[in-house]
């Protein structure tokens, strides 16, 4: 569930998870119910709220997270630095006494550096750059109209209208990410990408010292480009920090969470505090 202005999102979030429930048979007994959200509501009280609404929903014990959490646990079950990568960018350290630290998240005005929100967007500006001829030219002309819908004023309108907009502009990212194989315009936006990874994941990890080497991700935008997560491993390395494949799903990583194993313990006493 993706953040929406104007709402604090716990009757759309109830309501997903509502559907998508009718379609399961639950147990007797739930044990518990943990939900990492991107959307995950600000307040408290909201937060609270949804808990409640999910709980009753599922028939068990609720907890709110956001994606990050049960990213990090999934990926690594343990000490280490996650990159939670697809429209936006969380990245979080979590050290083996189980404090933890987290950087970006700060949304796409203000952040989200090397997510695909950020690489669709330059891509973006690097077409009308090269169709406005203020810039070298590139393949990502090619795609650009049917990315925004057209070239006239009516198109531009109704891309900007669209309250999808930040979720259409992180879908260019990977004909960026395809592109970066034969277009170096496309490269560039890539490699700036990847730069900024790395120095987000070298800062979480320099605030927890003993989270260790390990850098995981988690997010379609790196599943899909063995491009992008060859050129990251190559730059951690020079961080003197080791890119590893994750070991699981955040699905995974919620069961890691709600059992209260080691590192997570400060992560689930906070989250039932919220609760």
């Amino acid at each position: 569930m993706s953040y929406q202005p104007g709402e604090d999102g716990v009757e759309r979030i109830a309501a997903a998870v509502r559907a998508a429930a009718a379609g399961l048979e639950l147990p007797d007994r739930v044990a518990g119910v943990i939900a990492g959200l991107t959307g995950l509501p600000g307040e408290a009280g909201p937060r609270r709220e949804l808990a409640l609404r999910l709980g009753e929903l599922l028939g068990g014990p609720a907890l709110v997270a956001e994606d990050v959490h049960l990213a990090h646990a999934g990926a690594l079950s343990g000490p280490g630095t996650v990159l939670c990568v697809g429209t936006g960018t969380n990245v979080l350290a979590v050290g083996a006494g189980g404090t933890y630290s987290g950087v970006d998240g700060w949304g796409p005005a203000l952040g989200d550096r090397g997510s695909g929100y950020a690489i669709g967007l330059a891509g973006l500006r690097a077409a009308t750059a090269a169709l406005d001829g203020v810039g070298p030219a590139t393949a990502l002309t090619e795609p650009f109209p049917d990315a925004v819908g057209g070239t006239d004023l009516a198109a531009l309108q109704r891309f900007y209208r669209d309250p999808h907009v930040v979720a259409r502009i992180a879908g260019f990212a990977p004909v960026v990410v395809e592109a970066a194989a034969h277009d170096p315009v496309a490269l560039a936006v890539c490699d700036a990408a990847v730069d900024d990874l790395v120095a987000l994941a070298a800062s979480a990890a320099a605030r927890q010292p003993d989270a260790g080497r390990r850098v995981s991700w988690s997010g379609r935008l790196l599943d899909a480009g063995p491009q992008l997560r060859a050129q990251l491993a190559d730059r951690l390395r020079e961080r003197g920090l080791d890119l590893v494949e994750p070991a699981g799903s955040p699905l995974d990583g919620g069961l890691t969470l709600l059992r209260g194993a080691a590192p997570y313990e400060r992560v689930l006493e906070r989250l039932r505090g919220d609760g």
